[in-house]
């Protein structure tokens, strides 16, 4: 397992301490790297138009929004036990709160037939199948694709009324991705790595470029050497350096160009 990109997860199951270093606006900037509270995925605080907590928690949890500590979604393969059972596509599961989406036949990126459609010039991410998401951006897409409510997590299972909601708020339309089912506009997923470079001749190798101080990019690919939303995106806001939850800053492109070839790639030295 990636320890980079995966290890995070399960970080969302432990409450992070607030720290005086955030500097929070209306438009939802913080200082990356610091850790979740305060950005925009700390559901249970109201910015950036967001109030998703559950009235019943006198908790005010941040993280049971996705996760909790008992009962919560099964493998496909699960026998026994209680907690409601996943499709067979989400196959990683982080002791997974949030409700998941029903409809996962996602239309993928297509960047038109205008493009060249063979060689090395084609969209190597449709030649060599990017056909659905993986499960971890399946777990993202939960909430993103905006076809479940934010604050719909838990179930009755869980007995207590404060790791269970059924609410109704919806992400803002500015943060959804995949809205009708359709990911034909957005960044390809769902695609070997490795398979994609060995034909591109403008992608960098996985194994020598640096996405942080401390990794390369294959230490953020899934599993199966996969590209999904948690290889650019660190949703717990620790270990990264970029704005927006990214691993790395954009700044002048530098996210970009570490996989991209198509311009000066700055080395990140080694903490």
């Amino acid at each position: 397992m990636k320890i980079t990109t995966y290890g995070l997860f399960s970080a969302g199951l432990v409450l992070l301490l607030s720290s005086p270093g955030f500097a929070f606006t209306p438009e939802g900037a913080y200082t990356p790297g610091l850790g979740i509270n305060g950005t925009v995925h700390d559901l249970a605080t109201s910015h950036n138009g967001m109030a998703y907590q559950n009235p019943n928690d006198p908790l005010n949890r941040i993280c049971i929004f996705c996760h909790a500590p008992h009962n919560t979604y099964r493998l496909s393969t699960a026998t026994g036990g209680s907690g409601p059972q996943a499709a067979p596509e989400f196959d990683y599961l982080p002791l997974w709160n949030h409700t998941l989406q029903s409809n996962i036949a996602y239309s993928m990126y297509d960047n038109g037939p205008g493009a060249p459609q063979a060689g090395p010039k084609a969209s190597q991410a449709i030649e060599q199948g990017n056909t659905s998401p993986g499960g971890t951006s399946l777990l993202c897409l939960s909430c993103h694709d905006g076809s479940v409510a934010v604050n719909s997590y838990g179930n009755p299972d869980q007995c207590s009324t404060s790791s269970t909601a059924n609410g109704s708020a919806f992400i803002s339309p500015c943060y959804v991705i995949g809205q009708d089912k359709y990911l034909g506009n957005h960044h390809p997923i769902g695609f070997n790595y490795d398979d994609v470079q060995a034909v591109d001749t403008e992608i960098r190798q996985a194994d020598t470029a640096k996405l942080t101080a401390t990794s390369f990019i294959a230490d953020h690919l899934s599993e199966t050497g996969t590209m999904e939303c948690s290889t650019c995106h660190a949703v717990h806001n620790k270990g990264n350096t970029g704005e927006s939850l990214l691993w790395r800053s954009d700044q002048n492109s530098e996210l970009c160009l570490t996989c991209h070839d198509k311009g000066l790639y700055t080395d990140l030295p080694s903490p």
